[in-house]
């Protein structure tokens, strides 16, 4: 499959860097008018996606063209999945026009060359080679600040993607918590409880000069945390490996975790936050080398919790609130004044519960759409 369609309007695999390039910026254009998007950093994604796509070749990358404009694009791939129990289809950079037959196009496009692989069940916006960013569409939340690593839309996807078949899988949510005076008793009164009744546990920040102990612990904690980890399996080591090298110019040391047993020098609880870039990628305009970048620690007042896992001997004791009040404690000196929690999925309340007792509401829902595509 190279071209679908002929003459005006048609589907093309990326096959050259030319077309990765267009596939890449097409959001550029697609967003510029709009004052909630904030770029991706475009020399990070075309490493990424020339790996996956063209060198690689385990990702299918389309486009759509209109009179050689682009107008739409995807990106496919075929995995296992915990959830389904079978090898499926999982979709991602799902981007268009405001015009429902370039998404019919598209998703028509991918669903035939699925099918021909034997595939009869596709869900995303989810991608395994990075499964914890640009996860779900969004569907609620868009007059909210979008956050680093996150997914941003324009509000007519779900309805496009519902209108050709597509149902609700899984939804995942952010929970926004304001930095204020009146959240620090409260998180006193639970670091109180939990040390009261757990003696034995220490949490330091993440030593990025020891990174590969540190990723073997956090890799310990993932696997322990099975009953938390609900939509794919942990990560292997090597996957958090690359992840941790290719975010390290964003990785705030105090503001990454890991709680460990005292006598035993167990790993036992994880939390990754990060400063929230997408302030200074705002500015940037996807670049990372700029007077922006360099002042980012006066531009970037917000942060997002992105992991919090906690090794089920330690769940319902408040582990994760203790761990937050660590993370909370240097907020001052970052100046970081808001903070997301997410993306958890929907279900998953016990995540939750810590950032609700601290008044924190629920700002914004990403679904999982997914189709059976036998047919």
């Amino acid at each position: 499959m190279t071209h679908i369609g002929s003459g005006e309007r048609m589907i093309r695999v990326v096959t050259t860097m030319n077309d990765l390039n267009r596939f890449v910026f097409f959001v550029r254009n697609l967003y510029k008018t709009d004052p909630i998007f904030a770029p991706p950093i475009y020399a990070v994604l075309k490493k990424e996606l020339k790996k996956q796509v063209l060198i690689e070749k385990k990702y299918t990358a389309l486009l759509a063209l209109d009179h050689d404009e682009v107008v739409g694009r995807i990106l496919y791939t075929i995995a296992e999945s915990k959830h389904e129990k079978k090898s499926i289809g999982y979709y991602s950079f799902f981007d268009v026009i405001e015009n429902q037959e370039v998404a019919k196009a598209l998703l028509d496009a991918m669903e035939m060359d699925l099918r021909e692989q034997g595939i009869d069940y596709v869900e995303g916006t989810f991608s395994p080679y990075d499964p914890d960013t640009r996860r779900g569409i969004l569907v609620q939340g868009f007059d909210r600040p979008h956050s680093f690593l996150t997914s941003y839309n324009y509000s007519y996807y779900g309805p496009f993607l519902e209108e050709h078949g597509y149902q609700k899988a899984f939804d995942t949510v952010t929970v926004e918590v304001e930095k204020t005076e009146s959240n620090i008793p409260k998180l006193q009164l639970l670091e109180r409880y939990f040390t009261s009744r757990h003696q034995d546990i220490r949490v330091d920040s993440i030593n990025l000069k020891n990174i590969e102990k540190e990723i073997e612990d956090v890799h310990h904690v993932f696997s322990q945390a099975t009953n938390e980890i609900i939509y794919q399996d942990a990560p292997s080591i090597e996957m958090i490996a690359d992840v941790a090298k290719n975010m390290k110019m964003f990785l705030q040391p105090d503001l990454i975790k890991i709680a460990r047993e005292v006598s035993t020098g167990e790993p036992v609880g994880f939390c990754l936050v990060i400063p929230d870039f997408n302030q200074v990628l705002q500015k940037t305009k996807g670049k990372i080398l700029s007077i922006h970048m360099l002042r980012s620690k006066k531009i970037i007042t917000r942060a997002r919790g992105m992991l919090q896992y906690v090794v089920p001997k330690y769940q319902n004791t408040g582990l994760i609130a203790y761990i937050f009040k660590k993370i909370y404690d240097h907020f001052d000196e970052l100046g970081i004044t808001e903070f997301e929690a997410g993306t958890m999925m929907e279900e998953n309340i016990k995540a939750m519960a810590t950032f609700f007792k601290l008044d924190g509401k629920i700002t914004k829902v990403y679904r999982l759409y997914g189709k059976e595509i036998s047919t």
